[in-house]
């Protein structure tokens, strides 16, 4: 009976010194190729210029795209330019404005927060639509119809503008 005792004894005290050293290794940074990253996640980043090129083929990346938005306006005197493009500029039309109204009204308190949204006028143009067509989003801050993406882009990265590409994922990564 002692046998058995001691022997339970001595396999909890390898069993804890085993677990003991698996801890100590997950606090080891030897098993990470740079060791653990610095933090500077409350970095706030100020005068910010960024030009955003938003290609919108879903209604869905139009959301994404109001998140991308809210995220670099957060930063100190943050100046935005959203160039949105593709065929789903169309929910932008005044006459699809009550089928898409919540989307809309999301980049309505953008613009009237200081962000200058574009619509590319080729986009506008190939969804059959007019300038006169496209909702202005503020009386502050009116949406523009511009040339086109590519140009518009150019002339405020010019004007020293970062540019910026959403890419919305369908999936998280693992």
């Amino acid at each position: 009976m002692k046998t058995g005792i001691s022997r339970i004894l001595l396999t909890l005290a390898f069993s804890s010194l085993a677990l003991c050293s698996v801890s100590a290794q997950a606090d080891d940074d030897s098993f990470a190729p740079g060791g653990t990253a610095i933090d500077h996640h409350d970095e706030r980043y100020p005068n910010l210029k960024v030009v955003m090129d938003l290609k919108v083929r879903i209604p869905a990346d139009v959301s994404f795209g109001v998140a991308t938005a809210r995220r670099i306006i957060s930063y100190p005197n943050a100046k935005l330019v959203v160039v949105i493009e593709g065929p789903s500029v169309a929910i932008f039309a005044k006459k699809n404005y009550l089928d898409h109204q919540g989307m809309v009204d999301q980049w309505a308190d953008l613009a009237n927060k200081g962000v200058q949204v574009e619509f590319c006028g080729n986009s506008v143009h190939g969804a059959g639509l007019k300038p006169a067509d496209m909702d202005g989003l503020s009386d502050k801050n009116p949406a523009v119809v511009n040339p086109g993406a590519l140009p518009s882009i150019a002339h405020y990265e010019q004007m020293g503008y970062a540019l910026v590409i959403p890419s919305p994922q369908e999936q998280p990564a693992s």
